[in-house]
């Protein structure tokens, strides 16, 4: 029997405005997959020191079993991470590595040392890509199968295939939901703590609730209006055009698989604003029945953003003039401002600011802070 994937990709989404719903989405992807589980895995670094940690997984998971199997076999995981990695960043698209690229041959994969141990917890082969190509280090996702099956079927990869790039825009995504989460509070009950835009929407696209830094947006900037029916429009005939798609068809979002970040709509370069927008087809704070909405981000990106560049450094090759310019552009200032603040003229702080965005894929500057919050922005106020 074929998986609901219509109904999987809405609860996926469910996720992205509650951080605590992880566990059991993942949890239903690995049970129609006949796996063992799913752990979605991220790179953390202290005081110089390269920390994998395991934030979520499925619900049949204790993390604390994942800890402990990382602090005994962390070197050969570590390894093993690192060729997953490799395989995964020669292609685009979101695309899951068989565990057949970490030995010659089944009978060497069994010698392994941390597959030994995986074993005596009934876990032979793993499967796992990046979720997100623009910051490699989070986002890692692993999928563990039992020792009583083989790897996985053209069926299941094709799951997969359809499923993952849902998943990767959720959890980049829900990184505002996740910061509220560590602080105790729900998205709806604490929306004004957020420094970004957030409104949420019913089926119709009507507004429901939406907090204070969307409605200074609204005044702020010509992007969004309401008609007289309560329904939230974009005013540039493209952007509308994207806006809707997104919200006629939930197989319409996760088209830019392992960077989610291209599908926001990054509106004029007068307006400075991200926009995004994923379904949330069930919210308990608003109903217990189901909801069939929306929630919408804006991010103001001509704001100050503190986020950790180096990283970004590091993955992209800029050079330390070009994170200077980086800076200040995180500061919120535009090319204008920066061409006075360094003395250099406009059009040579144009020329630099193209390269970054040549390097780091952009199209837009506002593209490239979106970018440069996936490396870890502070979204809360205090």
């Amino acid at each position: 029997m074929q998986p609901d994937n219509h109904d999987t990709i809405l609860r996926i989404y469910d996720a992205v405005a509650d951080d605590s719903l992880w566990p059991d989405v993942l949890h239903r992807l690995a049970t129609q997959l006949n796996a063992y589980g799913c752990i979605v895995f991220e790179w953390h670094t202290s005081l110089g020191e390269k920390q994998l940690v395991a934030p979520l997984a499925s619900a049949n998971y204790d993390l604390s079993a994942i800890e402990t199997y990382i602090a005994k076999c962390f070197e050969h995981e570590k390894r093993d991470q690192d060729i997953f990695e490799a395989h995964s960043l020669a292609q685009d698209q979101i695309d899951l590595i068989e565990d057949d690229v970490l030995a010659p041959d089944i009978a060497d994969l069994k010698q392994l040392s941390n597959v030994q141990t995986l074993q005596k917890l009934g876990i032979l082969h793993r499967a796992a890509g990046l979720l997100n190509k623009d910051n490699t280090a989070v986002s890692r996702f692993s999928l563990q199968l039992a020792g009583n099956r083989g790897r996985l079927t053209p069926e299941e990869r094709a799951h997969l295939t359809t499923v993952l790039p849902h998943i990767a825009k959720a959890l980049d995504l829900g990184r505002p939901a996740k910061q509220l989460a560590l602080e105790h509070q729900s998205m709806l009950a604490a929306m004004d703590r957020l420094t970004i835009g957030v409104c949420i929407l019913d089926a119709k696209g009507r507004v429901v609730v939406e907090n204070n830094e969307f409605e200074r947006q609204q005044d702020a900037y010509p992007v969004f209006f309401k008609t007289n029916t309560g329904e939230l429009r974009l005013r540039r005939p493209e952007d509308q055009r994207h806006f809707s798609a997104l919200m006629e068809n939930v197989f319409n979002h996760g088209k830019f698989g392992a960077r989610p970040r291209k599908e926001a709509i990054s509106t004029s370069e007068t307006s400075f604003l991200c926009v995004e927008i994923s379904p949330l087809n069930n919210m308990l704070d608003i109903t217990a029945k189901t909801f069939g909405g929306f929630i919408v981000y804006s991010t103001d990106t001509s704001l100050p953003i503190h986020c950790n560049a180096l990283p970004m450094q590091r993955a992209y090759g800029l050079t330390d003039a070009e994170m200077t310019l980086v800076d200040l552009i995180a500061r919120g200032l535009t090319n204008g401002q920066i061409s006075e603040r360094r003395d250099r003229s406009l059009s040579t702080i144009n020329t630099q600011v193209k390269s970054i965005l040549a390097k780091t894929h952009c199209s837009t500057r506002t593209q490239f802070v979106r970018l440069m919050m996936s490396f870890g922005a502070n979204f809360l106020t205090r």
